[in-house]
């Protein structure tokens, strides 16, 4: 898998609204409008703690950023020690976690929060992470918990690109 580009947030930056398909309905029920939750272009959400990175292995672990966002792995989720890059997606409420490819057993699938506190929530009435592919695309929409503090979870099956997202 290719990694996550600029060219996907340049796209994500456009704000369209973006129609689930018949492949990627929310679990909520049929196919809905979704549109990316953005956050404000300052230096704390562009560029200053936006991106973390840690060695974890197999007995799980913990990585975080400076701007709320966070994935928990459990034991088992990675089979030897892999460093773990996760670094914001500037101007959005979500996450590009590295290395691309990784797949995670059912039993043993890491969590990621996302916390869209700084996000542009207005008019929404509900949330769920979803995977951006690289080309800005919304390619699935994970089953998704929110919970206090104004915060998205998810398990993943897989790393990639994701962002809260809201309709």
């Amino acid at each position: 898998m290719s990694k996550f580009t600029l060219r996907a947030a340049a796209a994500a930056l456009a704000g369209i609204l973006i129609a689930i398909g018949g492949c990627a309905e929310s679990p909520s029920g049929p196919a809905e409008q979704l549109q990316l939750l953005r956050t404000p272009l300052t230096p704390s959400f562009s560029r200053a703690g936006t991106s973390a990175s840690a060695v974890i292995g197999a007995e799980g672990g913990t990585l975080q950023t400076a701007t709320g966002h966070k994935i928990v792995f459990p034991a088992g989720a990675l089979s030897q020690p892999t460093r773990i890059t996760m670094s914001t997606v500037p101007g959005y409420a979500g996450v590009n976690l590295e290395p691309h490819g990784i797949v995670f057993p059912a039993t043993a699938q890491p969590v990621l929060t996302l916390d869209f506190a700084a996000a542009e929530v207005d008019g929404f009435s509900s949330f769920s992470i979803v995977y951006v592919d690289e080309s800005g695309e919304i390619a699935e929409v994970l089953p998704t918990r929110t919970t206090g503090g104004l915060k998205l979870r998810a398990n993943l099956q897989h790393f990639s690109g994701y962002i809260g997202a809201g309709h």
